[in-house]
């Protein structure tokens, strides 16, 4: 019975102390999506980027309400705020330089037969 009661209380100080960390990571990834699926697939728009900011800074926002609202009194739920603000507010930048990076690798256009074709 001893053995139950150290274990429980060792798991719950593990979730406690590693909550905000995963909070992170877990935010992080959610908030970074919606603009890299943004810039990534569309093509044409001036408001590309800023769409796709604040559908990420939603998401993120969303996602910390969420993961405060279910860690409720297992973890501090001050310190997952925390954390996630920090990545709702920065992965967002993220998403959106991974999607332009990947956008900008385009095949080479081909030459017409108007234009000669090399040889």
């Amino acid at each position: 019975m001893a053995k139950v009661r150290v274990m429980t209380s060792y798991l719950s100080g593990l979730v406690s102390d590693t909550a905000p960390g995963v909070a992170l990571v877990f935010i992080a990834v959610i908030a970074a999506v919606p603009p890299y699926q943004i810039v990534c697939q569309s093509t044409r728009g001036r408001a590309r980027s800023a769409i796709g900011y604040l559908l990420g800074l939603g998401a993120g926002l969303a996602a910390t309400i969420a993961l405060g609202v279910v860690a409720g009194a297992s973890a501090d739920t001050s310190a997952i705020g925390a954390a996630g603000l920090l990545a709702s507010f920065f992965a967002p930048f993220a998403g959106l330089a991974r999607g332009k990076w990947q956008s900008t690798r385009r095949p080479a256009r081909r030459r017409s037969v108007a234009e000669g074709i090399p040889r």
